[in-house]
């Protein structure tokens, strides 16, 4: 009996001892360090400096016939007709434009008009056509053109003949040095008939 007791009193004491187990605190997930509000970068986009328009260029004006020389650098003949070669010279100091076709005049050594090309209708006058080439002339720059007339029926002239422009815009009118060579283009019609006279493009 006293070793029963004596068994049963040594498991109470292994029992007392041991004690109940502590729980190891669980660990949650990992949490990293708290960010002020301050400390966040903008994502606002910063603003794009303005842009400043290209200015417009101006237009370049008009050449006058006071700013202009112009010559007859020769002449050659055709069936019927004879072709002027004229030059225009900007001889002032301001650049300026040449465009359009003007009103083209030939010319005896008096200056008197032998022939017109208004005669020949609204082409013949100083006109600007859509889409025409504009020449922009420095000091000494120059453009060229072909004058061609025919069918002169009037009285015998005073020669050389030479080359009037009447340019458009009202820009005035100019008369190119004569060169040797000009006369007038045979009759070709009934005595008293009008003749006619044209121009080719202005080319550089």
């Amino acid at each position: 009996m006293r070793g029963v007791l004596l068994t049963i009193g040594l498991a109470l004491v292994l029992i007392g001892c041991s004690g109940p187990s502590t729980p190891e605190p669980s660990v949650g997930p990992s949490v990293g360090p708290s960010v002020a509000p301050s400390d966040v970068p903008s994502a606002t986009p910063s603003a794009e400096p303005s842009k400043t328009p290209a200015p417009t260029a101006k237009p370049i004006a008009a050449c006058l016939a006071t700013q202009l020389a112009a010559k007859v650098t020769g002449w050659q003949g055709a069936t019927g007709h004879q072709i002027a070669t004229v030059t225009l010279t900007n001889t002032s100091t301001s650049t300026c434009t040449v465009q359009g076709t003007p009103e083209v005049e030939l010319l005896d050594a008096h200056r008197n008009i032998l022939i017109d090309s208004q005669t020949g209708g609204p082409n013949g006058l100083p006109h600007i056509a859509k889409g025409a080439p504009a020449f922009h002339l420095a000091h000494g720059g120059f453009v060229k053109t072909l004058v061609q007339d025919d069918n002169y029926c009037g009285a015998t002239p005073a020669l050389p003949t030479t080359i009037a422009l009447v340019l458009p815009a009202n820009a005035g009118r100019l008369i190119a040095t004569a060169a040797p060579g000009g006369t007038v283009p045979p009759c070709t019609s009934t005595p008293g008939s009008l003749g006619s006279i044209s121009m080719n493009g202005w080319t550089k």
